[in-house]
Formats: C-alpha cells, structure tokens, sequence
C-alpha cells in the first residue's frame, strides 16, 4: 500500500487537510517507511482502537438487531401500534436517562482514580443512585403523562404505567453499567451485555408476532422491557461465572466530593440528549403517531451511523481521562477513522434511502425515506459534535461544552416545531439538519485545533472550564479479562 498527497490539478491541497493526513502518519522525522509508521500508530493506540472497536461492534449489533426488531413490527402490526410503542420507548428512554444523574459519566471519569479492586463498589454506588432517581422520575412521568393531551394513548392503563416505570428504573442502571465498561476500559463487556438485550427483545418480539392475540402498544413495549432485565440477568451470570465481578457492596463515601463534578457532567449529557430524544414526541405531537413510526425507523438507521463518532468520542473521554498527554494524537485518529469510515457509508444511506426504508413497508418509503437521506447528509457535522463534546470533558470545560449545547438544543426543537407545522415530516427534518449543520460549523474549528495542534487560541476555549484541582493519573490498564486480543497484519504494505 502506498500513500499518496492529493490534491488538484496543481498539486495543491488544503493546508489543514493535508497538515491531517501526514501528521498522523509520520509523527516524526524518522526515515521509516509507511508501514512502520502506521504499525507504530496503531500499538500507540490500541487501547482508543480495540475499546472504540468493541463499542461500534455493540452498536452494530444492536442496530442490526434492532432494525430487524422494528421490521417484525412493522410487518405483523398496525402502524399506529407501531407508533404508540416507539413513543413509549422514547419516553421510557428519555426519562431514564434523565435519572441516571450524571452517574455513568462521572464513573468514566474516576473509575481510573480508584483503588484496584473497588472498581464495583463505586459502580453499585452510582447504579443505585441512578435507580432511586429513576423510581421517582417514573411517578413524576406518570402524573404529568395523564395530563398531556394525547397521551392517554401511550399510557393506556395503570398495568402500561407499571411497566414503563419498571422500564425506566432498569434503562437508568444498565445505562449507569454499560457507561462503567467503558470507564474500565471492558467495552468488550458492554458488547455482551446489549447483545442480550438486543436478542431478547427480538426473540419476545417474536413470541408476541406469534400468539393468537391482538397486540397493543403496551405488549411491545413489555417486549422491550423484558428484553432489558433478560441483559442483565444473563450478563451478570455470565462475568459471575468468569470471576469479573468482586464486591458489589456499595460504598457511599466514594462519591464523597463527587456532587459538583456529577452535576456538571449531567447538565452536559441532559443538553445534548434531551432535544434528540425529543424528536419523536414532537413528531407525534406536529405530525401523527404514524409519522412517528417512520421518522423512528429513520432515526434508528442514522444512529447507525453516528455510532462510529458516538464510540471513538466515549472512549475518547475514558482513555484521556487517566492520560491526557495523547490527547492531541488520539483525537486525531479519532477524526481520520471517523471521517474515513463514516462518510462513504453515509452517501450510500443517503442515495439509497427510498430502498432501505421500503424494506418495512410501502407507508414507512412513502413518509419517512426524504427523513433518512436529509439524516445521512448531517453526518459530518454530528462527528465535529462527539469530539467536541469528548474534549471539553477531558479538559474539564463542561461549562463552555453545556452553554454550547443547550444553544443549539432550543435551536433543534425550535426548528423540529416551525418545520413540522409548515410541511409535515420532511419540513421538520429538513429544518432540524439545517441546525445540526450550522453546530458543526461552530464545532469544528475547536476539534481541528486540538487535531492539529494550532494551541489553545484556536482550540477549545478556556471560559466556563470547570478546573479544580485533580491528583495526577498513571495510565489505566484494560480491566482484567479485557485485554486488547487484536492481531494487526500489515505484511506486504508498501
């Protein structure tokens, strides 16, 4: 393999793209050939490559799954079914991420700090936590759901309100567990754990497509719900019988001191996730509840491809956080593995959305295939998001990070709303990409300047950093059975 300067017919080429690519692959002025170069950049970062691998495998896995999850339902039942049960998913979603508090971040960001073998202590701290917060978010969710109008459809009855109150309690904890794989630097174990999920669901899905019954959007969504306490119970038996789980007493002391720095992580994650998960309930409260089930088939193929910068940013965030003197090189290779791989895929979504959607349906081609292509041509800008966000949280900037995000989130839902009103689904889609171009205009600059090292000026900015003072990191080692087990061959590049 041999690496070329590209350029145009001159020769020429833009300095910052050309400054990306030979950066990366000659670090130094060494007169080793390519190959070596690129040998060495990979074992520098393996831990980044294997852990942001295991991630992207996790999500695959679960896109794939999950696509053939929303296939079957939409094959065997009534689309407004369908929409009902997405939007108590989303809801189920957004209310448990909203309890888990800050936890699973905080956790990516000390587990490095604590002492070999209490690693579980603190994790079953914050699942707890997450838990309590959860159990009072599912009442709260439960009182104003009878209230809003259009809901009483989602809700349906107080069995539908206990379950989704059980399925907010476990999205809170297993979200808290998976984020503390990733801090251990085990996503390998995080890929296990929502592969269960992902096959479980699907497998009751089945069951429900089977039985002589007329399913309502509450049996989905008990699908669901099932599928995520299945997870846990296989995943903990399956690390219980491989002796990876020590003491899971928790330990309150540990977040001692904790509260201002978990605080600051949940206002971040509530301001970036908050508009996202938004979308399909304003979908149904603008469009319809059958619109619904379309725009979240769309959104669901999107975050199959937001899965490479969402993966690469998270362990980002968990290797720099023990060891932030790489973080210049490990961003960009974060940017060059992302822009590299992402968005080729994303112009094959793009021009084949009328097929991909048409395979659930000939409503879900008719509504939602303009949704997709105009998702998959955001691509680049959701990218420059995830890194940006990835950096502020290393350098300890969740101000500056928060103030950006919650601009741009008023802007998205604003902009769902006006475009959902004047023209239906694809308005509204059409008016939220715009928003997300115009945040990766913002963004890019600030991961560009730490990729390239133009210095702090052009980089990330130093207001509203959140710089208390924190005690020096070794570098952490990848937990116990996690080992990196990757063989690189690179025999016979030239």
């Amino acid at each position: 393999m041999t690496f070329y300067q590209s350029g145009n017919a001159d020769g020429a080429e833009k300095t910052g793209v050309q400054q990306l690519r030979w950066t990366t692959l000659y670090e130094s002025t060494s007169t080793a050939p390519p190959a070596g170069k690129l040998t060495a950049a990979v074992r520098r970062h393996l831990v980044l490559l294997t852990n942001s691998g295991a991630l992207m495998a996790s999500s695959l896995i679960s896109s794939v799954l999950g696509f053939a999850y929303w296939w079957l339902a939409a094959r065997t039942l009534d689309p407004a079914v369908v929409g009902v049960a997405s939007v108590a998913v989303s809801a189920m979603t957004l209310v448990g991420t909203l309890s888990t508090s800050g936890m699973g971040t905080l956790l990516i960001a000390e587990l490095p700090r604590v002492k070999a073998g209490r690693e579980w202590n603190l994790i079953a701290t914050c699942v707890l936590v997450a838990g309590a917060a959860a159990a009072i978010g599912s009442v709260l969710f439960a009182a104003v759901a009878w209230l809003l109008p259009g809901f009483d459809r989602v809700t349906g009855s107080w069995q539908v309100l206990v379950l989704l109150a059980a399925g907010i309690v476990l999205t809170a904890m297993t979200l808290v567990v998976d984020e503390g794989f990733v801090g251990l630097l085990a996503s390998r174990l995080q890929m296990q754990r929502n592969s269960y999920f992902a096959i479980a669901k699907l497998a009751l899905l089945g069951l429900l497509a089977v039985l002589p019954i007329r399913a309502a959007g509450g049996a989905v969504l008990a699908t669901w719900v099932g599928g995520i306490g299945l997870s846990v119970l296989l995943a903990g038996w399956s690390m219980r019988r491989r002796g990876l789980l020590s003491s899971l007493r928790p330990d309150w002391t540990m977040l001692r001191g904790q509260a201002r720095r978990a605080f600051g992580h949940n206002a971040l994650n509530l301001a970036l996730f908050l508009p996202r998960v938004a979308l399909p309930l304003i979908v149904t409260a603008v469009v319809s509840a059958e619109a619904t089930a379309g725009f979240y088939t769309a959104w669901m193929i999107f975050s199959f491809l937001a899965m490479v910068p969402m993966t690469f940013a998270s362990t980002l965030f968990a290797v720099s956080a023990a060891d932030t003197s790489g973080l210049r090189s490990k961003t960009r290779m974060a940017l060059l593995v992302c822009l590299g791989a992402g968005v080729p895929a994303a112009l094959v979504v793009a021009a084949g959305s009328s097929l991909i959607m048409g395979r659930f349906g000939k409503h879900y081609a008719e509504v939602a295939a303009p949704t997709l292509a105009i998702l998959a041509l955001v691509y680049i800008p959701t990218v420059f998001r995830q890194l940006f966000v990835a950096v502020c949280r290393v350098r300890g900037q969740l101000r500056w990070a928060t103030g950006v995000a919650v601009v741009a989130g008023i802007a998205e839902i604003a902009a769902a709303f006006t475009g959902g009103h004047r023209g239906g689904l694809t308005s509204l889609t059409l008016y939220f990409a715009i928003v997300v171009a115009a945040e990766g205009l913002v963004m890019a600059p600030a991961v560009l300047g730490v990729a390239l090292g133009w210095g702090r000026k052009r980089g990330v900015h130093a207001r509203g950093a959140n710089r208390g003072p924190r005690p020096p990191l070794a570098p952490r080692k990848p937990f116990a059975d996690d080992t990196p087990t990757m063989e690189f061959r690179l025999e016979g590049i030239r």
